[in-house]
């Protein structure tokens, strides 16, 4: 899942706020009223490449116009909330409508909130502020129980659900689906030499080189201890051998400063790619990664195996 922290009034002020509305005035007055207030905007007249957007700028907030060309809000905000990687970005869906069915609607598919028109500058400012605020409260709450206090990324259990849930959207779509473990070789000796601080230090970092390596192509977890695992979706196996050797590449050629010393580490990987996940469990597909791995570091480490 990918989330933006929001911490405080100031760096509220800072959100990203993406806004989708096919009416030009209505869409230009609240990219002005947004601005006004210190939001960086992104303003789009339709919703066809929404989510490939979404992705892309990782808003800190959706208002989304219910009637649009082509597909209509609802659609777009199903989409969204049907989405692990998008489905706890607030919504604060627009209307011209009267009708409360349509506000019924919206908010049952998961809208945060709504707006009628005409735009009214201080409404829209406040609810913002407020979806943003209460926003903030859920990330930190949400981060305590799905994340590693020490590396940020997510937890076993989360990852362990995550994969769950692809698989299940993945047999839905009849799409492939990959996981990856990955393993610190020799990371008992670096601990042992330099001290388990510094060790804690290898950690976060390796868990920053996994972050901004697969940042658009997977989900990446501490299974445990020096292991970490990823999520690869919609990738072939080439692609996947690619990621994953991009990656291994990454932790090898990167530097750890301690003292006047400069410690290079490397990474073993074992990954299992599945293009039929019709009745695939998540124990099955970590169970052949784990013996990739096994394998990887069984025939020399700092190397790839895929199954």
């Amino acid at each position: 899942m990918l989330i933006t922290k929001i911490e405080g009034e100031n760096n509220m002020a800072n959100a990203k706020i993406l806004v989708v509305d096919d009416d030009k005035l209505s869409l230009t007055l609240m990219t002005d009223i947004l601005k006004t207030e210190g939001y960086t905007v992104y303003p789009f007249d339709n919703g066809s490449s929404i989510l490939e957007m979404v992705y892309l700028i990782k808003p800190s907030a959706i208002l989304l116009d219910i009637i649009l060309p082509g597909i209509d809000g609802f659609e777009i905000c199903k989409m969204l909330k049907g989405d692990i990687q998008t489905e706890d970005i607030p919504i604060i869906m627009i209307t011209g409508r009267t009708h409360s069915s349509d506000v019924k609607k919206a908010l049952e598919l998961g809208a945060f909130d709504y707006i009628k028109k005409p735009i009214d500058e201080v409404e829209l400012a406040a609810r913002v502020k407020s979806v943003l605020r209460y926003n903030e409260y859920q990330e930190k709450l949400k981060a305590m129980a799905i994340k590693d206090g020490l590396t940020g990324l997510y937890n076993h259990t989360f990852l362990i659900e995550i994969l769950e849930k692809e698989i299940r959207k993945h047999e839905k779509k009849s799409s492939s689906i990959s996981f990856a473990m990955i393993d610190i070789d020799h990371f008992k000796k670096i601990n042992d030499v330099y001290g388990h601080l510094f060790g804690d230090k290898v950690l976060k970092g390796l868990s920053d080189i996994l972050s901004e390596s697969v940042a658009n192509f997977g989900i990446a977890g501490r299974y445990g201890g020096e292991e970490f695992g990823i999520i690869f979706t919609n990738s072939d196996k080439e692609g996947l051998c690619n990621l994953c050797e991009k990656l291994r590449k990454n932790v090898q050629d990167n530097e750890f400063q301690i003292g006047n010393d400069k410690v290079k580490i490397t990474i073993s990987i074992g990954a299992c790619f599945k293009e039929d996940v019709k009745d695939l469990k998540s124990d099955e597909i970590i169970r052949q990664a784990d013996e990739a791995l096994y394998k990887a570091k069984s025939s020399g480490r700092n190397k790839v195996e895929i199954v």
